[in-house]
């Protein structure tokens, strides 16, 4: 083949591949290639920004829906392998998958909606968004997906990180925020023995008056704060005098959870999983812009 193919024709070989093992993504590009009968022509066909070869840019983007639907997990950093969903998926379907296929499992719709709503689920790698969406539709489209992309990939990252480096990036959101203003080491770590609970401390002024502390649980998706460990928090709170906190976690609170931080005297703020990665991506935490885009419009002044 000469050129690349749609983004489509990559789920089932990736699928196939993850299905004898744990892959690394990028790698796995290169067999796909060769099962997809690529020239070197086809191969050689970049990203528009021209970093990328598209045949490995499709494959990473297949992988990441492939996620979205739960038929693969990611196991470490660019590696994935086949869930017990979707070896039942692949004996299901003998011929090609396309997005159609996916859009039947309500992992993938759950995840598509939990955003973007119903609408844009005809995604721009779907055939049928160019009937359906302008230009402009579409572009904003494409920046939401490589948003949700990025936002699920660094929460794998924090949910597979130490928990001093999970305390550590807490820290540096707030700073990042305006919290602590431009004072030297207004925010720290903490997270010792002795440290009564508390993993970090914004200073909110010179002298310390006015103090937010910080509470950091990695937890696995599955595993939610509950009511028990907010009433821990506000024990913490407690013995340092305090009246403000922030309870971060890479999960999600239980009903229980949040009801017990809205009646306490103290202000205590409750940040998930999802709003961390948002925060991260907004406050520029763990990415960084990778391309900006330009777009012009008729200057309608000029022909005056």
């Amino acid at each position: 083949m000469d050129v690349c193919p749609p983004f489509n024709r990559f789920f089932k070989p990736l699928l196939v591949f993850a299905n004898t093992g744990e892959v690394n993504v990028a790698e796995v590009a290169a067999l796909i290639a060769d099962d997809l009968n690529l020239t070197i022509q086809a191969r050689s066909e970049t990203t528009k920004s021209g970093k990328r070869k598209r045949y490995i840019d499709r494959t990473q983007w297949a992988a990441t829906y492939l996620r979205q639907a739960g038929l693969v997990r990611t196991t470490k950093r660019g590696f994935v392998s086949i869930t017990a969903e979707g070896r039942a998926f692949l004996t299901a379907h003998a011929g090609d998958i396309i997005v159609d296929n996916l859009k039947t499992i309500p992992a993938f719709v759950d995840f598509q909606q939990r955003r973007r709503g119903p609408n844009l689920l005809h995604s721009v790698h779907d055939n049928t968004a160019e009937d359906l969406f302008t230009p402009h539709d579409r572009i904003s489209q494409a920046l939401d997906e490589i948003e949700d992309e990025l936002a699920m990939t660094l929460l794998e990252q924090l949910q597979t990180a130490t928990p001093p480096f999970f305390e550590k990036v807490v820290v540096d959101l707030l700073l990042h925020m305006g919290y602590g203003g431009a004072q030297d080491n207004a925010g720290r770590v903490l997270g010792q023995a002795g440290d009564n609970g508390i993993d970090g401390v914004i200073d909110q002024d010179p002298l310390g008056l006015e103090r937010v502390y910080l509470q950091a649980k990695r937890y696995e998706s599955q595993n939610k704060v509950s009511g028990p460990d907010i009433r821990n928090f506000i024990g913490s709170l407690e013995f340092h005098q305090a009246n403000k906190g922030l309870f971060v976690t890479t999960s999600s609170f239980t009903p229980s959870a949040c009801e017990t931080a809205e009646k306490v005297s103290q202000r205590i703020v409750l940040i998930d999983g999802a709003r961390l990665s948002r925060l991260m991506i907004t406050f520029n935490v763990g990415c960084s812009t990778q391309r900006q885009l330009s777009l012009k419009q008729l200057d309608s002044d000029y022909f005056e």
